[in-house]
């Protein structure tokens, strides 16, 4: 932990658990196993998709919440606990051992089972402990907020995809209205407000109001066509400005 608190510091942990393949400590010979298929030219060993259970998982995440533990633990030591903000969030939904339900799909899917995660912010001197707020975010809104509350400002040629959340989080101002844009292999989805629209890798388009149909069961798309012309069109125009998805090998 650096003993500099002068200026704002930042500090990405990204921890590798839970995750295949299904190895916690003290997993020596299952460890020994995938190695040697790896070395093998297993090109799928790493799924370990005949590995795992529901206690291995549980192990997993135990040993997340040990290692935050002692992160956490770190920052109180160093004296900086109060005036450091600390953002917890997962990279995408669960994989095969986790519950997700209500939600359809999972890690990998555009559906909600796959995007959306739990958020945990903690500020001590800023920010009141145990509140909740259902307001969606996504990760580019990070780097906004963090830019913000550090006093710099993104180059004007390199404008930022999200929208900085310091002012709903510090000030209770409105958070930022932007759309909330995803693509991966293949599948595309665009959330706007209570909506969102989701093309499957079956190339349809599907219109969801999530408020009342987290479990995307209901598509709206024939009774809404206008609404879902309009979530398209703003996918378009957003994809439009990225580099272009790379082809499937």
């Amino acid at each position: 932990m650096r003993r500099d608190h002068d200026r704002p510091w930042l500090l990405n942990l990204n921890f590798t658990t839970p995750h295949w393949p299904w190895i916690a400590e003290g997993d020596t010979e299952e460890s020994a196993e995938v190695t040697r298929r790896i070395r093998s030219g297993d090109t799928r060993a790493l799924w370990h998709q005949d590995g795992g259970s529901v206690e291995k998982y549980t192990q997993l995440v135990e040993d997340l919440d040990r290692s935050v533990g002692r992160v956490l633990d770190a920052l109180r030591r160093s004296g900086q606990e109060e005036d450091t903000l600390v953002v917890f969030a997962s990279d995408n939904g669960g994989e095969r051992f986790s519950y997700n339900w209500p939600l359809s799909g999972a890690k990998g899917s555009l559906q909600e089972g796959g995007i959306r995660v739990p958020t945990i912010v903690r500020w001590p001197a800023r920010l009141d402990g145990r509140q909740v707020s259902d307001e969606p975010v996504f990760s580019p809104d990070w780097t906004a907020t963090l830019l913000e509350l550090a006093g710099a400002r993104p180059h004007p040629a390199h404008p930022l995809d999200g929208g900085s959340l310091a002012g709903y989080l510090l000030r209770g101002e409105e958070p930022p209205r932007r759309p909330l844009f995803w693509r991966v292999r293949g599948e595309r989805a665009l959330r706007q407000g209570d909506w969102k629209y989701y093309r499957g890798k079956d190339g349809r388009d599907r219109l969801f109001h999530l408020p009342s149909d987290q479990r995307e069961q209901a598509d709206r798309a024939a009774a809404e066509p206008a609404l879902l012309g309009e979530l398209r069109a703003r996918w378009e125009r957003i994809d439009a400005g990225l580099l272009p998805y790379p082809a499937p090998r």
